[in-house]
């Protein structure tokens, strides 16, 4: 989430290659599973609409949300660096959090 944010503000300054730095240190990989769980969890709840203790995800909207972003960031860094390639792998890969955990 911190590399998230400190990625955002950079590149809302301009800094873009300093902003894909700060976004390649972010493992998406490793959250990507979470990220799926946190959704569903909270699509399921929502449908349910009922409490239920064990219905906490393991990551907060928001946080899923920052990441999302991160992703998409780096998705624009990338275009405006001019590396197309690597900007499709990206996207896909933010649709496919979405898509998966619905």
């Amino acid at each position: 989430e911190a590399r998230a944010l400190l990625g955002r503000l950079e590149y809302q300054k301009g800094h873009i290659e300093a902003a894909l730095l700060v976004f390649e240190g972010i493992d998406i990989a490793a959250v990507i599973p979470k990220m799926k769980m946190s959704i569903s969890k909270r699509c399921e709840s929502n449908s349910n609409r009922r409490p239920q203790s064990d219905s906490v995800p393991s990551m907060s909207i928001h946080a899923v949300s920052l990441l999302l972003e991160a992703v998409f960031l780096k998705a624009k860094s990338l275009q405006t660096l001019g590396r197309f390639q690597v900007r499709r792998v990206s996207i896909s890969v933010m649709s496919g959090v979405y898509v998966n955990a619905s």
